[in-house]
């Protein structure tokens, strides 16, 4: 995980002290961290599964306009896990005094917390080819005939067909508003497991049955 960047601390008191009382019973504090964090990991994925932040409040939907400039490839949409990138990244990492639960992806911070990405005008080149079906005409009422439709299409920047060719045209600039979908954090579900996590190493370390 990046040592730098958005960060959201949880300080429970009653973890806290229920983790000073297991180590003071003779627990290993580390071991506690470290499946503390791995517990967190697979709550928080849980949550993009779920598609709902801590205390199961749902995400945001897609914009009707997303789900309809949405290619076959990514239906069903799953919000936050088109190729699972985020998802896989949440890790654990624990230490001296506590444990840490993220990911170093620069992006994770906005779907976090939403925000606004501002994209300034630029010039894009895109390669096309074209296709069979796709563009058509029709007849007008007076006879003349309407062009209606392209047979051009976006393609790979590999394809070789023989229709391939470059075009290179102008984007403007844009705001693009991305509602915030946070996964971390600790709910009060998240807080009874963690709970019962420490309440497990101190029954070990005073040899009773956890």
């Amino acid at each position: 995980m990046a040592a730098e960047g958005a960060r959201v601390t949880i300080d429970d008191r009653a973890i806290r002290a229920a983790i000073n009382d297991a180590v003071g019973s003779g627990a290993q504090e580390r071991a506690m961290y470290e499946d503390i964090g791995a517990y967190m990991v697979t709550a928080t994925q849980r949550r993009f599964e779920a598609e709902t932040g801590p205390g199961g409040q749902k995400w945001a939907p897609f914009a009707k306009s997303t789900l309809q400039r949405m290619p076959p490839k990514r239906r069903p949409p799953r919000l936050l896990r088109d190729r699972n990138r985020l998802y896989s990244s949440i890790v654990s990492q624990a230490f001296g005094g506590g444990v840490r639960v993220g990911t170093n992806l620069a992006y994770a911070a906005i779907h976090q917390f939403g925000g606004e990405v501002k994209q300034e005008a630029r010039e894009q080149t895109a390669v096309m080819r074209l296709v069979k079906d796709g563009a058509g005409r029709k007849v007008d009422k007076d006879g003349a005939i309407i062009r209606y439709g392209s047979r051009h299409r976006f393609a790979k920047a590999s394809t070789r067909v023989k229709s391939r060719r470059e075009v290179t045209f102008e984007v403007g600039a844009r705001t693009i508003t991305i509602p915030a979908r946070p996964y971390l954090g600790v709910d009060p579900t998240d807080e009874a497991e963690i709970l019962a996590i420490v309440a497990d190493h101190k029954a070990r370390a005073i040899g009773a049955q956890p």
